[in-house]
């Protein structure tokens, strides 16, 4: 196996565990919020900021597994000098800040590259989610200040097609 084919291998073996780490991980955080809703909850005020600022450092702690799990692989495939300098790389290759000042020994830079792309799609998962999840729970119909639907185009009609 060539070493282009080895990156490639590595990279889609560590996207699939980072997507793996990340629904698991978004789906425990569902229902421990669930939880807290219907066993813990407290006064509205509180859970206004409970709720978010758990949510938020709990996505910190997925990110932060992912990135740990490539830093590791990193040191453990000498893909820089030491564990710090992995978790240097990880960081700004998944979060797409870019590094500097650490040397990416040959065989490791595509993977790197493709880390970026993963970090991007995932903070981009965690913000829909966290978004979606907190907008479901502070939010209702009543409470939006837009209406919904408001400038919605309507569909256009189509043409009978005779059964019903």
């Amino acid at each position: 196996m060539d070493g282009l084919q080895r990156e490639l291998l590595i990279s889609t073996g560590m996207v699939s565990a980072t997507v793996l780490v990340h629904l698991l991980g978004l789906s425990l955080l569902i229902q421990l919020t669930r939880l807290h809703i219907l066993r813990f909850a407290t006064s509205v005020r509180v859970d206004r900021v409970l709720v978010p600022l758990g949510m938020v450092l709990a996505i910190f702690v997925i990110h932060g597994v992912e990135i740990w799990g490539y830093a590791i692989l990193y040191w453990a495939g000498r893909a820089t000098d030491g564990l710090e300098y992995a978790l240097f790389l990880s960081l700004g290759a998944y979060s797409t800040a870019g590094w500097a000042g650490v040397h990416i020994r040959d065989g490791w830079r595509v993977v790197v590259s493709i880390e970026s792309i993963d970090g991007l799609l995932l903070v981009g998962w965690s913000t829909a989610f966290f978004f979606q999840n907190l907008t479901r729970l502070m939010v209702t119909e009543a409470s939006h200040p837009l209406p919904e639907g408001a400038i919605a185009r309507e569909p256009p009609k189509r043409p009978s097609d005779g059964v019903g």
